[in-house]
């Protein structure tokens, strides 16, 4: 009787992992946060394989909200949060939405050149060391809401859009990297 109860224990928790009842051990995600998950494997003859990601890929939050975003990433790429309208978001390697948003960064090859880690309404933020407020989305024309991270220290940025919006967002350097914001 007690393999019988241990049997049964054991298959509803591995169906409950299946379908998200139970979170496995070390998986689960803070609320309002995202992580930056993934590698970037190099195999001479065969090829590469870079899967960086955000997760989760749509996260609900409270206008007002502040969001904490952690890099987790084992490489030690930078890696931006670029919010823009849906149709903007990347479907290869050279989005038109990342030519505004490189300017506004200040990101060059000049190695004198200082990147700015916040663009706020399509503009360097006046106060580099706020929070960024996000409500705007860019186009290919021009950048909205962005933020750098460089290393892996942690930045927060606050929800300012809405109640409805739906804030997408992609990483300007691996733009296969995209996720969403849906604001309750």
């Amino acid at each position: 009787m007690n393999r019988s109860i241990a049997v049964a224990v054991a298959a509803t928790a591995a169906v409950g992992m299946c379908v998200g009842l139970a979170p496995a051990a070390g998986a689960a995600v803070k609320p309002n946060t995202i992580v930056i998950k993934g590698n970037f494997v190099f195999r001479a003859g065969e090829g590469v394989r870079d899967n960086q990601r955000f997760r989760p890929k749509n996260l609900k939050v409270e206008s007002g909200t502040t969001v904490t975003v952690k890099n987790k990433s084992k490489t030690e790429d930078p890696h931006s949060l670029s919010f823009v309208e849906k149709q903007f978001l990347p479907v290869d390697f050279e989005p038109a939405a990342a030519g505004p948003l490189f300017g506004l960064h200040n990101l060059s090859e000049d190695p004198n050149a200082q990147p700015v880690p916040l663009v706020d309404n399509g503009a360097p933020a006046a106060d580099q060391t706020a929070n960024l407020a996000v409500d705007t989305l860019g186009t290919d024309q021009g950048g909205g809401d962005s933020l750098l991270l460089f290393g892996k220290a942690p930045v927060q940025f606050d929800v300012t859009a809405p109640a409805g919006s739906k804030l997408y967002y992609f990483c300007i350097f691996h733009p296969w990297m995209q996720a969403r914001i849906t604001v309750r």
